[in-house]
């Protein structure tokens, strides 16, 4: 405790430059450790001597002597923003695996609450209707910020017959349809890009590609056969194959696609809540379908899905779906978001018993078992056909907050 305060400085510096040389070794040329421990050693034995001045001129000698001794990096500036970015790289993810994840709602089993893709078609027999509602620049950039809308208006410049078509999702956030096709000798063609969903692109009446349609041998009277093959597609296939009996001929100046896409909503799933908390009945959620064999069953690859539902029923609940209400336990549910469906607020329909023959309408579940229901029930592939969620590690989190587009539904979820 009776140590001068210069000689205690002088004691952590040679500690630091140990570490230092220690740290640094492998980089550090052995000419540069040599000097380093020769002042090292003149250092120590002038700490002997107590002489303050000499020490701290020395001190400051030494510190040099170390920084001099570290190669100089190349682009210092450029290596310093790399640095930065990566480490935001690496924190962005930490966010995604950890508390937050994005995701993009592709179908409309929670409407009016959420939004899927919708599409509006202004196909065959709308050449007017599409002249007044034609966009010039401004509205398209104005309506793609704002409701997410992608205006579609493609024709045939060649003939073509279509082979097949695969989708790609860049960034996880645009959905693309690429036409594969051929002339009509065979030969091979540039894929034909359309920035519009699969399902969308080759339905023949969401954006009146009847041409495309008939690819797949569907028409218009089979679109809900139709729409139900084209979301497999798009979902859980990489690519559909036309049949070879079905690949006709689609002339230059043939309409394929005409009218506009709206977005999914894109929301914000809190990851970190669960572990925290137990899920609540009536809230918004997102789990895997993974153990649930009439999802798996139906997907070509095997691969789990994430899906979007309400939360309806919890582990032990006694439910059952009595159009338009759901009852847990006996008595009609009292949760905020269940009571708006079953009250038919802002144009939901109530809940509906499911029409097939395998269903759930009615049941107990059990231990880690939870009831998932799409707000908008008659269109909805939920618990009440593929029975309930089976296990708590299925469960993400609650949805939060949509945060694209502005227009609808921007803000917290409820």
């Amino acid at each position: 405790m009776f140590t001068p305060k210069h000689i205690k400085d002088g004691k952590m510096l040679l500690k630091g430059v140990t570490k230092f040389i220690h740290y640094k070794r492998d980089i550090l040329k052995p000419e540069k450790i040599e000097e380093i421990e020769k002042e090292k050693d003149a250092f120590r034995q002038l700490l002997k001597s107590g002489d303050k001045e000499a020490i701290r001129e020395r001190a400051k000698d030494l510190q040099k002597t170390c920084e001099r001794s570290l190669p100089m990096p190349t682009y210092p500036g450029v290596r310093e923003n790399v640095e930065v970015f990566f480490v935001a790289i690496v924190i962005a993810l930490g966010i995604r695996a950890y508390f937050l994840q994005p995701f993009k709602i592709p179908t409309g089993s929670m409407q009016p609450t959420l939004n899927g893709i919708i599409a509006h078609d202004y196909g065959r027999g709308k050449d007017a209707e599409w002249e007044e509602v034609k966009p010039n620049v401004v509205s398209k950039v104005w309506g793609l910020f704002w409701n997410g809308r992608n205006y579609i208006d493609v024709t045939a410049k060649e003939d073509f017959i279509p082979v097949g078509a695969y989708q790609k999702n860049p960034f996880k956030f645009f959905s693309f349809t690429y036409i594969e096709r051929t002339t009509p000798q065979g030969q091979k063609m540039k894929p034909l890009k359309m920035w519009v969903p699969l399902d969308k692109a080759l339905n023949p009446v969401a954006l009146g590609g009847l041409a495309l349609g008939e690819g797949l041998g569907m028409l218009p009277g089979e679109s809900s056969d139709y729409v139900k093959r084209a979301q497999q597609f798009s979902r859980a296939t990489p690519k559909v194959e036309f049949r070879s009996s079905d690949r006709r001929l689609v002339k230059a100046g043939s309409l394929l696609a005409r009218g506009y896409v709206d977005t999914g909503d894109q929301v914000l799933v809190n990851k970190f809540s669960y572990h925290f908390r137990q899920p609540k009945r009536g809230e918004v959620f997102v789990f895997t379908t993974r153990g649930i064999s009439l999802i798996e069953n139906q997907s070509p690859n095997g691969q789990s899905q994430h899906y979007i539902k309400r939360l309806c029923g919890l582990p032990g609940d006694q439910f059952e779906v009595k159009d338009p209400d759901l009852f847990i336990d006996g008595e009609r549910a009292t949760e905020m978001g269940i009571m708006k469906v079953m009250d038919q607020v802002d144009g939901r329909h109530g809940y509906v018993q499911f029409p097939r023959d395998r269903r759930f309408n009615a049941g107990t579940l059990g231990e880690g078992e939870y009831l998932a229901l799409g707000d908008n029930s008659r269109q909805s592939w939920d618990s009440r056909g593929w029975g309930p969620v089976p296990s708590t590690s299925n469960l993400v989190g609650p949805a939060l907050f949509v945060y694209w587009p502005f227009g609808q539904h921007f803000g917290l979820i409820r």
